[in-house]
C-alpha cells in the first residue's frame, strides 16, 4: 500500500483554513461589501498566528489593530518567512475575494473547475494558486470585455499576476521544446483534463481529479494523481476511482516519456480514442450476464490478498461474465460507483445518465476489464474485454452421442423444456421440484460425463461441471458450496454436472452420522433446486431409496458394445479426412477391441501427436505404436490384426 504526504500548498481555493477571522465589525455592512476597489494587505508572524494589519518596516515587530476590511474589493494576506540569508520576508498566503463583480465574472472562468464555487461569501485562493495558472488565458480574455469595473480586474491581476506569470513562462519555455521538469509536472494536469496512461499493457483514458505531490514509504518522491473511469457493478455504470503516480526524476524528461500524461499530448491519440471507444462499446454491452469464449491470459482472484494478481493463460476457455455474483460470492464489498454526470440542483433523479445505460461519450473512459468466472477452473477471473469473443456451439455433439436413440429424445425433452422454462409446474411448497435431476450410471469412459457436455452443446448453454470431492468434506462445507453452486447455475440457466457423487448418493447407514449428514443436506439441496443437474455415479447399488422421489430419470450405461466403440473411433478420429488416412476396415478392427470411450479418446490423442511429430495424417500405423506402448492387454487385438492383415494380402492376391 502507498501511503503519500500531502503538500499543503496544493490546496486549491475556497479553503477552510485559517479560521481567524478578518472582519474588525463581525456583521456585513448592507450594499458596501466588497465595492470599494482597494487592496487591502493582513500579515501575520507565526503561521498560526492572527492575520493582522501592519506595516511591512514593522515586519520583525510592530503589530496594529486591524481595521474594517469589508468593504475592500480584495483581501491580500501575506505571512513572514525566512529566506535562504537568514533574513525576513514578506510572501504572498492567500488572497480572499470580495467584489460581487470579480466574484461574476470568476464564475464564468472557473466553469467546470472541479473543487471551486465563486459564489462563496469568503472566494479564497491560497498560494501558489494554480487554478489561475490553469484558466489565465480565459482570464485575460474574459474580464476586460465583461467586466464592468476595470479597477477591480486591475486589482485582480496586480494581486496574482506576480505570483502566475513566472510559471506561466516557464513552462511555456518547457512544453515548447517537449520537455518536462519534476517540479512542473502539476502545470500539465488541470483538474478535469482527459489524461492517458497504459495499465498492464491496456492504453487507457481517465478523467483528471486532482494531483499533489508527496511521497511514498520508500522516501521515493512522486506526483500522485487521482483521476476515475467508468465501470459497473453489474446493474448500473458509475464513476470509480484510480491512482496513478509519476516518480521524481532528475533534469528534464520528455513529455512523450511520461507514464501519465494529459491525452492531447499523446501522440496518435486520436487512432487510439477509435479503438477504446470501440473497446468501451463493448463493455457497455456485457452489464449484466453472459456467456462467453476468451483465448489469452487473465487475471485469477486470490482470496488471501483480496485481489487480481495471478496471471494465467488459457485456450478457448468458456467463461461467465457476472460482476453482481462476484462480488456476491467473494464477500468483497464493490467499488462505490459515482454519478456519470454531475448531479442537478433539484434531484440527482434528474440525471438522464443515472446508470442504466452508457452514452458514446463515456465509452473511451471503460473500464478495459470485467470481472467473470471461469467454468473450466472454477474460479473468479478478469478479463480483457479485447479477448472475449462468442461461443462457437459444436452443432454435432449430440447426435454423435453413443447413446439409444429412445433415451436421447428423453433427454432432450427433459431438458428442452426445464431452460426454455416452457413448463412451470411447482411443488405443494413454492419452489420445491422444479427442478430437472438425471441419474448416470456406469462403469468409467461409458458415456456418462459426456453426455451432459453434449445437452449443452446442444442447448446451447453453460456447463458448470464439477467433482463432488470439491464441495468440501464437513456437512457444513457441502451446504455452503452447494448452494453457491446451485445458485449459480440456476442464475445463468446452466446445465449443472456433479461428477462422481457417490458418496452423496450412497445408502445411510446408523453406524455413520457424518456420513448420513452429508446425504441429508444433499437431499434438501436437490428439491430446491430449479435447473438441470446431471449426477453421475460407478455404483448404483448402493443407491439410497430417498433418492428415487427426487431424481426423475435415470439411465445406466453398460459397457461399450461393437458399435458403440465404433461409434467413437468414428467421431474422434475422422477417416479418410485430410487429418487421416484411416480406412473404415481398420476402425472396425480397432473397434473390436474392449476399450471405453475414455480410453481411445487418449489413444487417438497420442497418436495425433505422433503423426504431428512424423508430419503425416493420422494412420493405422500411430494408433498400433500407442496401444503397444500402453502395455495393456491387446494380445487379442494384436492376432486379430495379423489376421486381419493375412486376410486382406489374400483378397488382393486373388483380385490380381
Amino acid at each position: 500500500m502507498e501511503i503519500f504526504m500531502l503538500d499543503p500548498r496544493e490546496f486549491l481555493g475556497n479553503s477552510d483554513d485559517d479560521d481567524e477571522s478578518y472582519h474588525a465589525t463581525g456583521e456585513e455592512k448592507q450594499g458596501e461589501f466588497g465595492k470599494v476597489a482597494e487592496t487591502k494587505d493582513l500579515y501575520r508572524v507565526a503561521k498560526d498566528g492572527p492575520w493582522e494589519e501592519w506595516a511591512p518596516e514593522d515586519i520583525a515587530i510592530g503589530l496594529n489593530s486591524i481595521r474594517d476590511s469589508e468593504k475592500f474589493a480584495l483581501i491580500r494576506r501575506q505571512e513572514k518567512h525566512v529566506d535562504d540569508s537568514g533574513n525576513p520576508i514578506l510572501k504572498l498566503h492567500s488572497i480572499i475575494i470580495q467584489s460581487p463583480l470579480i466574484k461574476e465574472q470568476l464564475g464564468c472562468v472557473f466553469k467546470g473547475y472541479r473543487g471551486i464555487n465563486t459564489n462563496l461569501k469568503d472566494l479564497k485562493f491560497q498560494a501558489p494558486f494554480h487554478p489561475f495558472f490553469y484558466r489565465w488565458t480565459q482570464l485575460e480574455q474574459y474580464l476586460p470585455s465583461h467586466c464592468e469595473d476595470g479597477e477591480h480586474y486591475r486589482l485582480l491581476r496586480e494581486a496574482i499576476g506576480p505570483e502566475i506569470k513566472p510559471h506561466i513562462d516557464r513552462v511555456s519555455d518547457l512544453k515548447n521544446n517537449n520537455v518536462i521538469s519534476f517540479d512542473y509536472i502539476w502545470a500539465l494536469f488541470e483538474p478535469e483534463v482527459e489524461i492517458y496512461s497504459n495499465i498492464d499493457g491496456q492504453d487507457r483514458l481517465y478523467l483528471l481529479e486532482s494531483g499533489q505531490y508527496g511521497k511514498l514509504l520508500t522516501g521515493v518522491k512522486v506526483y500522485s494523481i487521482s483521476a476515475r473511469f467508468i465501470d459497473t457493478d453489474g446493474h448500473n455504470f458509475g464513476y470509480v476511482k484510480e491512482c496513478l503516480s509519476i516518480s521524481e526524476f532528475n533534469d528534464l524528461k520528455p513529455i512523450s516519456e511520461l507514464n501519465v500524461l494529459p491525452s492531447c499530448l499523446k501522440r496518435d491519440i486520436a487512432v487510439i480514442r477509435d479503438r477504446l471507444t470501440k473497446r468501451g462499446q463493448i463493455f457497455g454491452e456485457l452489464k449484466g450476464l453472459h456467456h462467453k469464449a476468451y483465448s489469452g491470459e487473465y487475471q485469477a482472484w486470490e482470496a488471501r490478498s483480496e485481489t487480481f494478481k495471478t496471471r494465467y493463460k488459457i485456450d478457448d476457455g468458456r467463461m461467465y461474465i457476472d460482476c453482481k455474483s462476484f462480488t456476491t460470492c467473494t464477500g468483497v464489498d464493490p467499488d462505490k460507483l459515482g454519478p456519470l454526470d454531475e448531479p442537478s440542483t433539484s434531484s440527482h433523479s434528474s440525471n438522464s445518465e443515472a446508470g442504466n445505460s452508457l452514452s458514446r461519450k463515456y465509452y473511451p473512459l471503460c473500464n478495459p476489464s470485467v470481472k467473470g468466472f471461469c467454468l473450466k477452473t472454477k474460479e473468479w477471473v478478469l478479463l480483457s474485454v479485447d479477448l472475449l469473443k462468442e461461443v462457437e456451439w459444436s452443432e454435432n455433439a449430440f447426435k454423435q452421442l453413443a447413446l439409444p436413440q429412445h433415451y436421447k429424445r428423453i433427454v432432450y425433452a427433459f431438458v428442452n423444456s426445464q431452460l426454455s422454462q416452457s413448463d412451470d409446474f411447482d411443488d405443494v411448497v413454492r419452489g420445491k421440484g422444479k427442478g430437472v435431476i438425471m441419474l448416470l450410471s456406469g462403469e468409467p469412459g461409458t458415456g456418462k460425463t459426456l453426455t451432459s457436455e453434449s445437452v449443452a452443446e446442444e442447448m446451447k448453454k453453460p456447463l458448470y461441471s464439477m467433482g463432488a470431492g470439491e464441495l468440501g468434506d464437513t456437512a457444513g462445507e457441502v451446504e455452503d458450496n452447494l448452494q453457491r453452486v446451485l445458485g449459480l447455475a440456476t442464475r445463468w440457466n446452466a446445465v449443472l454436472l456433479l461428477d462422481e457423487c457417490d458418496v452423496f448418493l450412497e445408502q445411510r447407514s446408523p453406524s455413520s452420522m457424518d456420513q448420513n449428514r452429508l446425504i441429508t443436506v444433499f437431499l434438501r439441496a436437490l428439491e430446491y433446486h430449479q435447473g438441470v443437474l446431471f449426477l453421475t455415479t460407478n455404483r448404483l447399488a448402493a443407491f439410497d431409496p430417498a433418492f428415487e422421489s427426487r431424481i426423475h430419470l435415470t439411465i445406466h450405461f453398460p459397457k461399450l458394445g461393437f458399435n458403440s466403440r465404433l461409434s467413437i473411433w468414428r467421431n474422434l478420429a475422422k477417416p479418410n479426412s485430410a487429418s487421416s488416412n484411416l480406412t473404415e476396415h481398420e476402425l472396425q478392427e480397432l473397434a473390436r477391441t474392449e476399450l471405453n470411450g475414455r480410453q481411445i479418446k487418449n489413444v487417438i490423442k497420442t497418436a495425433r501427436l505422433l503423426a504431428a511429430r512424423d508430419r503425416l495424417p493420422l494412420a493405422f500405423s500411430h494408433i498400433e505404436m500407442v496401444l503397444k506402448a500402453k502395455k495393456v492387454n491387446y494380445m487379442t487385438f494384436s492376432r486379430r490384426l495379423a489376421a486381419w492383415r493375412s486376410w486382406m494380402f489374400g483378397f488382393r492376391r486373388i483380385l490380381g
